[in-house]
Protein backbone atom coordinates (compact mmCIF):
# COMPACT_ATOMS: atom_id res chain seq x y z
CA UNK A 1 0.00 0.00 0.00
CA UNK A 2 1.45 3.12 -0.92
CA UNK A 3 0.39 6.78 0.18
CA UNK A 4 -0.87 7.32 4.45
CA UNK A 5 -4.00 5.44 5.08
CA UNK A 6 -6.54 5.70 8.17
CA UNK A 7 -8.92 2.97 9.93
CA UNK A 8 -12.19 3.43 10.68
CA UNK A 9 -14.08 1.09 13.02
CA UNK A 10 -17.70 1.40 13.75
CA UNK A 11 -18.15 -2.02 16.20
CA UNK A 12 -16.47 -4.00 18.37
CA UNK A 13 -16.53 -6.90 16.32
CA UNK A 14 -15.34 -7.45 12.77
CA UNK A 15 -17.70 -9.45 9.97
CA UNK A 16 -21.14 -11.01 10.93
CA UNK A 17 -21.60 -13.92 13.24
CA UNK A 18 -21.69 -14.87 16.69
CA UNK A 19 -20.12 -11.98 19.02
CA UNK A 20 -17.12 -13.88 20.45
CA UNK A 21 -16.16 -14.88 17.02
CA UNK A 22 -16.59 -11.27 15.47
CA UNK A 23 -15.06 -9.58 18.63
CA UNK A 24 -11.71 -12.06 18.27
CA UNK A 25 -11.13 -11.12 14.89
CA UNK A 26 -11.67 -7.71 15.61
CA UNK A 27 -8.63 -8.02 18.12
CA UNK A 28 -6.81 -10.12 16.09
CA UNK A 29 -6.82 -7.11 13.09
CA UNK A 30 -5.74 -4.05 15.59
CA UNK A 31 -3.30 -7.05 17.16
CA UNK A 32 -1.84 -7.47 13.31
CA UNK A 33 -2.06 -3.64 12.99
CA UNK A 34 0.71 -3.85 15.50
CA UNK A 35 3.09 -6.15 13.61
CA UNK A 36 3.16 -4.25 10.53
CA UNK A 37 6.03 -1.51 9.40
CA UNK A 38 3.76 0.98 7.34
CA UNK A 39 0.69 2.07 10.66
CA UNK A 40 -2.25 4.15 9.69
CA UNK A 41 -2.19 7.64 10.64
CA UNK A 42 -5.53 7.70 12.42
CA UNK A 43 -7.96 4.84 13.79
CA UNK A 44 -10.89 6.32 14.37
CA UNK A 45 -13.66 4.96 16.54
CA UNK A 46 -17.61 5.46 16.13
CA UNK A 47 -20.61 3.66 16.96
CA UNK A 48 -19.99 0.76 19.11
CA UNK A 49 -16.75 1.01 18.08
CA UNK A 50 -16.04 3.77 20.92
CA UNK A 51 -16.28 0.87 23.37
CA UNK A 52 -12.49 -0.55 22.24
CA UNK A 53 -11.03 2.46 23.22
CA UNK A 54 -12.48 2.55 27.09
CA UNK A 55 -12.33 0.21 30.12
CA UNK A 56 -12.40 -3.37 29.96
CA UNK A 57 -11.39 -3.77 26.10
CA UNK A 58 -9.76 -6.29 25.24
CA UNK A 59 -7.86 -4.44 22.23
CA UNK A 60 -6.09 -2.11 25.16
CA UNK A 61 -3.07 -2.97 25.23
CA UNK A 62 -2.80 -3.25 21.53
CA UNK A 63 -3.87 -0.01 20.94
CA UNK A 64 -1.79 2.01 23.70
CA UNK A 65 1.31 0.38 21.43
CA UNK A 66 -0.24 1.33 18.48
CA UNK A 67 -0.58 4.69 20.10
CA UNK A 68 2.93 4.49 21.08
CA UNK A 69 3.92 4.04 17.72
CA UNK A 70 2.60 7.14 16.84
CA UNK A 71 -1.03 6.45 15.29
CA UNK A 72 -4.02 9.03 16.73
CA UNK A 73 -6.44 6.85 18.36
CA UNK A 74 -9.78 9.09 17.75
CA UNK A 75 -13.33 8.70 19.28
CA UNK A 76 -16.13 10.38 18.23
CA UNK A 77 -17.54 12.63 20.77
CA UNK A 78 -20.75 11.84 20.04
CA UNK A 79 -20.66 8.52 20.47
CA UNK A 80 -18.94 8.67 23.75
CA UNK A 81 -20.87 10.88 25.44
CA UNK A 82 -23.86 8.53 23.96
CA UNK A 83 -22.24 5.24 25.70
CA UNK A 84 -21.31 7.73 28.78
CA UNK A 85 -17.97 6.58 28.46
CA UNK A 86 -16.39 9.91 29.05
CA UNK A 87 -14.73 8.73 32.30
CA UNK A 88 -13.94 5.63 31.18
CA UNK A 89 -11.99 6.39 27.96
CA UNK A 90 -8.49 4.92 28.56
CA UNK A 91 -6.51 5.10 24.78
CA UNK A 92 -6.79 7.94 22.55
CA UNK A 93 -8.99 11.19 22.55
CA UNK A 94 -11.91 12.65 21.41
CA UNK A 95 -12.78 13.66 17.98
CA UNK A 96 -15.79 15.71 16.42
CA UNK A 97 -17.19 15.25 13.28
CA UNK A 98 -15.73 17.62 11.46
CA UNK A 99 -12.12 16.24 12.29
CA UNK A 100 -13.07 12.87 10.74
CA UNK A 101 -14.20 14.75 7.92
CA UNK A 102 -11.00 16.51 6.98
CA UNK A 103 -8.77 13.27 7.92
CA UNK A 104 -10.90 11.24 5.07
CA UNK A 105 -10.81 14.03 2.87
CA UNK A 106 -6.80 14.33 3.17
CA UNK A 107 -5.97 10.21 3.38
CA UNK A 108 -5.24 8.18 0.40
CA UNK A 109 -7.17 5.84 1.29
CA UNK A 110 -10.27 4.33 4.12
CA UNK A 111 -10.01 1.21 5.80
CA UNK A 112 -12.83 -0.25 7.22
CA UNK A 113 -12.60 -3.96 8.78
Amino acid sequence: MSGKYDVVIKGTGMGIGEKALTDNLMKGFIHTLTTKEKLPEHIIFYGEGVKLTSTGSICLDDLKELEAKGVKILSCGICVDYYELTDDLEVGGITTMSEVVDIFSNSDSVIEP
